[in-house]
């Protein structure tokens, strides 16, 4: 048996393991730099397997319950491949211990000497770092009851929720500890349209039902988070079959795509799967989910909704659940999170029973018969189904006990409804993966502040203790300031930033893009009848339409992605160019032996490249090329133009057939229904790449006035020395201060450094 040591840090996202007490050789498998446990934990005990040609471990894990209770779901899954896993679990410092040490650290950091650390800037970055909003985004297609769901997330009736398809807005609702929700409204452009006070059932239909409206950000009380635990923001989405704004179908793809975090909650009918747009969309969260490990699996939870409507004796809900998974299977996706669930229910528990007592009330009478039919039947305890890890199960299952011993029937009707099973879930998700990486991204804040507070104090004290190097001092200076405002220089840097040019690299992977989407539309035309009727015709082209709709969708986000990584690079090759120039301007310059180093001094006021672009970029999302079709009827068409060529807005009919012609050539249709698309990608293609342009120049001229503003900092820091170097009463007094001021910085600084520790 081989012993194995991991300690997993999440915040600082290190990972450690001997065997047998001995490091790993350099080139193990088992060597996982800057890799999130959740990447490659499932596929541990092959790599274990693989090191050592044994099966039986004795595995020590040190660090959080969550993160230890996913090695554990890996242990468990190895027994069907033979290989036998012990474990041990050494305790680690949890999230809610380092977020009381950072809210402790920052108010000493306000009462501190230094006042470079109490600048609006540092507070903005500490409290942006803090309150980062985090999405779960709810899609589902129609019927599935996602409104539905959601109002039971928020315990209250505010989504419209009709059989018929209802949600024509993309709604994100933000937690906050307000009695009521707000909002404000946006068209299609962005722009603010009105602003409602009391945002309310009745108010959110009429909004949703007025063509004006793109975008509603509403505000209020989500009661199953709390401010202090994240800023969570649900966001309700379109279905695929029902969107007024192009845009809205891209936002879709775009939060379903590799590159996004986010949650997504995938809203399942229990009655009623294998939809074609459920199809299109599971693709897409089926290539998702195959890039992250078990991160990816995580984020996307599989709501199975409306499983109540099964009857007692005649439906199983195991028999249920498998088809379920078989179903997404077949669409690509292994060993989903599925959590089954009656978000009517819960919705009734959190409103109508709620409120009133009342027998008489129908509404009320149907709820209490919805609660004793959870109650009552054991198979309908859907908390027994859902797919948490063992922290979480034990919380659900200390409720469900409380609930009992209380009498509390509504209770534990919630609990067995699967909603809260659900809400859990999430919670677990942004404990896991959000709030650690939030508690790093603060850490970094002050770290790099605290570093160049650190540098420029040092750099005063060997001034001001060391008479013999003041003249030396004061020669560097000089010559530091005057390669400063060197105009040659200055030109020279402004070259180097010029030459930055990524225009050849995003063309060829634009071209890339376009060119798997063409693969696509040859494998949609393969074969079509030589000869099929006017019906037959007509659904062709409305699958077509489909295709092509999810199609352009797709690609537009590909190229947002190609885009957004294209100002990434350019931002990082900037700031690694001032990097440089800060490295420049003590070259060569070897007068005494106090350092000066400029990069040490400026580390803490270097601009985050998201802070830039941020700032910098001036629309919310990228618009490629002309908006995506949509199927309008059209009467005027003819036979022999089964299509619509498309408009300005790139419109075609369901109806495209016409008149008399009883046969229709398939591949005639198909191939001139799919030519002004093909076209159409093109453009896009070339309309993105001139977007990459204009925003790498627009980074660029915002990073040069940044610049500027960092060489006006950093020559008042130069002159700040200089007097230290050149009067005699100042420099003395700066020794006495920066004793006192370097140990609050090293205390400060040990504290900071802890936080990551686990």
């Amino acid at each position: 048996m081989k012993r194995v040591f991991i300690k997993y840090n999440p915040y600082q996202v290190t990972t450690e393991i001997t065997i047998d007490d001995q490091p790993l050789k350099k080139n193990s498998r088992l060597n996982v730099p800057d890799q999130r446990l959740q990447e490659w934990v499932d596929n541990l005990p092959n790599l274990l397997f693989e090191e050592c040609s044994t099966k039986d471990f004795e595995i020590t894990f040190q660090g959080t319950i969550l993160d230890y209770e996913d090695v554990a779901a890996a242990a468990e899954d190895a027994k069907a491949k033979g290989i036998n896993i012990s474990l041990k679990h050494i305790p680690a410092k949890e999230v809610k211990d380092k977020e009381q040490a950072i809210a402790e650290i920052f108010a000493d950091i306000q009462k501190g000497p230094f006042e470079e650390l109490k600048q609006r800037d540092v507070i903005r970055a500490f409290e942006m770092a803090k309150s980062s909003d985090f999405e779960v985004n709810v899609v589902a297609t129609m019927s599935a009851g996602k409104s539905t769901l959601i109002n039971a997330l928020l315990g209250q009736k505010l989504m419209p929720a009709k059989q018929e398809a209802c949600t024509a807005t993309i709604t994100e609702i933000k937690d906050n500890d307000s009695e009521h929700f707000t909002a404000k409204v946006y068209d299609k452009e962005g722009k603010l349209i009105e602003t409602q006070p009391e945002l309310t059932y009745e108010v959110m239909e009429q909004l949703n039902s007025n063509p004006l409206v793109s975008k509603i950000r509403a505000e209020g009380n989500i009661p199953f988070v709390t401010a202090e635990d994240v800023s969570l923001v649900l966001v309700d989405t379109p279905g695929p079959n029902n969107s007024r704004d192009p845009e809205h179908k891209a936002a879709t793809y775009r939060m379903l795509s590799e590159s996004s975090k986010t949650v997504v909650l995938y809203i399942m009918n229990a009655t009623q799967l294998a939809v074609d747009d459920d199809n299109n969309l599971l693709k897409h969260v089926a290539e998702s989910m195959k890039v992250g490990g078990k991160q990816s699996r995580d984020r996307f939870i599989f709501v199975v909704n409306k499983l109540d409507d099964f009857k007692k004796g005649e439906d199983s809900i195991d028999a249920a659940l498998k088809k379920v998974k078989d179903y997404l299977a077949d669409n690509g996706i292994e060993n989903p999170n599925i959590y089954p669930a009656s978000a009517l229910t819960a919705l009734y528990i959190r409103t109508i029973l709620a409120e009133s007592d009342d027998d008489d009330d129908d509404d009320v009478y149907e709820a209490k018969g919805k609660v004793r039919k959870f109650n009552r039947n054991k198979e309908m305890y859907f908390e027994k189904y859902a797919p948490l890890p063992a922290s979480a199960r034990g919380i659900i299952s200390n409720r469900l006990e409380k609930a009992v011993e209380d009498k509390n029937d509504k209770e534990q009707a919630l609990i067995h409804s699967g909603v809260v099973p659900v809400e859990e879930a999430i919670r677990m998700y942004v404990l896991k993966y959000a709030k650690t990486a939030k508690i790093k991204n603060i850490v970094d804040t002050f770290i790099k502040k605290l570093e160049s507070a650190q540098s420029f104090e040092t750099t005063k004290k060997e001034i001001a203790s060391n008479e013999k190097e003041r003249d030396a001092v004061v020669k560097r200076i000089d010559s530091i300031k005057a390669k400063l405002k060197s105009g040659e220089e200055a030109k020279k840097f402004k070259g180097e930033i010029s030459a930055i040019n990524y225009d050849s690299e995003i063309a060829k992977l634009a071209n890339n893009i376009i060119k798997k989407a063409q693969e696509k539309i040859t494998k949609q035309l393969k074969d079509p009848k030589k000869k099929m009727s006017v019906e037959e015709a007509e659904t062709l082209c409305t699958q077509f339409a489909k295709f092509a709709d999810s199609l352009q969708a797709e690609v537009q986000v590909e190229l947002e992605n190609l885009i957004a990584n294209n100002i990434q690079k350019n931002a990082d090759d900037l700031l690694k160019q001032y990097e440089k120039k800060l490295a420049y301007l003590v070259d060569e310059i070897n007068v005494g032996d106090v350092e000066l180093d400029p990069f040490e001094m400026m580390k803490g006021e270097l601009p985050s490249n998201n802070s830039i672009i941020s700032n910098s970029t001036k629309t919310e999302k990228v618009v490629v090329g002309r908006e995506t079709y949509k199927w309008i009827e059209n009467e005027n068409r003819k036979w022999y133009k089964p299509w619509t060529w498309p408009e300005e807005k790139g419109h075609w009919t369901y109806k495209c057939l016409y008149e008399e012609q009883e046969y229709v050539d398939g591949k005639q249709l198909a191939d001139k229904f799919f030519a002004p698309i093909q076209e159409q990608l093109f453009e896009n293609s070339s309309s993105a790449q001139e977007y990459a342009k204009k925003e790498a120049k627009r980074i660029k001229e915002a990073f040069e006035l940044k610049f500027e503003e960092l060489d006006k900092l950093l020559a008042k820091k130069l002159d700040e020395l200089k007097v230290c170097a050149t009067d005699e009463q100042k420099a003395q007094k700066q020794l006495e201060e920066a004793q006192g001021r370097l140990e609050w910085l090293d205390d400060i600084y040990s504290r900071v450094n802890a936080i990551l520790d686990i």
